[in-house]
């Protein structure tokens, strides 16, 4: 379902209703699409099958690395990531071997 922002301010305790029963309302800026009202259960789920699917990026694998690890050595840096570059690297052969998509 799809509603104006002015609709959704007027009647949001309906649309909230419509959502708690598994309605997705699409709400509506000027005619474009902006947010979307979802319910607790469709948000976790999507939620969680994020979370179980995500695969960090390399910086992102990086930054919890150097949060865990604190202050090192330059050279100890250094040979760090180039560890983590080559074991992404493989896992990136890896799935690419296999037929898995790496981007999805």
């Amino acid at each position: 379902m799809t509603a104006p922002l002015y609709d959704i301010k007027a009647k949001f305790s309906e649309y909230v209703t419509m959502a708690e029963q598994g309605e997705v309302v699409e709400i509506t800026k000027h005619g474009i699409a902006t947010s979307v009202i979802i319910s607790m259960k469709l948000y976790n789920q999507l939620k969680d099958d994020y979370e179980e699917n995500h695969r960090p990026s390399f910086m992102e694998s990086v930054r919890k690395w150097r949060a865990e690890c604190g202050d090192l050595l330059d050279d100890e840096y250094c040979n760090t990531l180039d560890r983590l570059r080559e074991e992404q690297r493989q896992e990136d052969m890896k799935n690419f071997f296999s037929g898995e998509n790496p981007w999805d």
